[in-house]
């Protein structure tokens, strides 16, 4: 039900301000193109999670690189797809801010296997569940309650695998982390072919 603010502002649909609305419409359009990374990346976790636990039967290990390096090599390639299909080119700044995250990539990967921080890959999948919540909830102002819903429900994941299954972090954390990402993917897509459809 639209309500009319007597002072000419906003709009209100069922007591919410249209402007809040039209920016997270707006924050989920901006979000698209990043749904094929969600994928991707998901799909590459989920992968990971199913070879850590058919590693107890098989050796399969040595798959784990070679998942890490499709996904980077997917990643890499939607990533060039883009850019060449991009109307609007921007080829310095795009290069550039492609160049920097790899590098930050790089140089976390160093601190932490090789450097002063030097963590045990044991701990790894807890990281990489934490760095899932901290990356839900950093756009939950942004994308709305399911963001933070997504990055709530993560952080309880990560915190009760750690207190109480913490040799199952592997295969618990990255699927079911691999599954959010999925999730949000999709939710991404359908939600911006509800907008075009309107």
């Amino acid at each position: 039900m639209k309500q009319a603010n007597a002072a000419g502002g906003p709009i209100r649909v069922d007591g919410i301000r249209t402007d809040k609305l039209s920016a997270e419409t707006q924050a989920w359009r901006a979000a698209a193109p990043y749904s094929a990374y969600l994928y991707i990346w998901g799909t590459a976790w989920m992968a990971a999670a199913i070879v850590t636990f058919l590693g107890q039967w098989r050796d399969w290990e040595l798959m784990q690189p070679v998942l890490f390096l499709v996904a980077l090599l997917l990643t890499a390639a939607v990533f060039l797809r883009r850019r060449r299909s991009s109307a609007e080119r921007t080829a310095q700044n795009g290069f550039l801010g492609a160049l920097l995250v790899a590098a930050a990539a790089v140089a976390v990967v160093w601190l932490l296997t090789r450097g002063p921080i030097e963590i045990d890959p044991f701990y790894w999948p807890v990281l990489k569940g934490l760095a899932l919540t901290a990356a839900y909830l950093a756009l939950f102002p942004r994308l709305g309650w399911v963001l933070g819903a997504f990055g709530v429900w993560m952080l309880a994941l990560t915190m009760t695998v750690v207190w109480m299954y913490l040799g199952y972090a592997p295969v618990l954390i990255g699927g079911f982390g691999g599954l959010s990402m999925v999730t949000l993917g999709a939710m991404i897509r359908m939600r911006n072919k509800g907008m075009n459809a309107e």
